[in-house]
């Protein structure tokens, strides 16, 4: 039985899938925890967290292009 995959961008993919889906539950149950604690800067820091790791995650491409574009302005290129 042999697995044919054509480029590593597939097994990459599903690498980061997985690792981001993980990474956002974790997220998620101790955001729960903050609330349920009245931790409101912990609850938003991981808020932001979750929105960026989700961006990373679902639009890898468009995130890579948006850091590249935020760069350039910062380093004046």
């Amino acid at each position: 039985m042999e697995i044919a995959l054509s480029s590593g961008a597939e097994l990459k993919s599903w690498v980061f899938l997985i690792a981001g889906n993980i990474f956002l539950i974790i997220l998620a149950v101790r955001a729960i925890g903050h609330y349920a604690k009245r931790e409101w800067g912990e609850l938003l820091g991981h808020f932001l967290a979750g929105v960026v790791v989700a961006g990373f995650v679902f639009a890898p491409d468009e995130s890579k292009d948006m850091l590249i574009a935020v760069w350039k302005k910062v380093a004046g290129e």
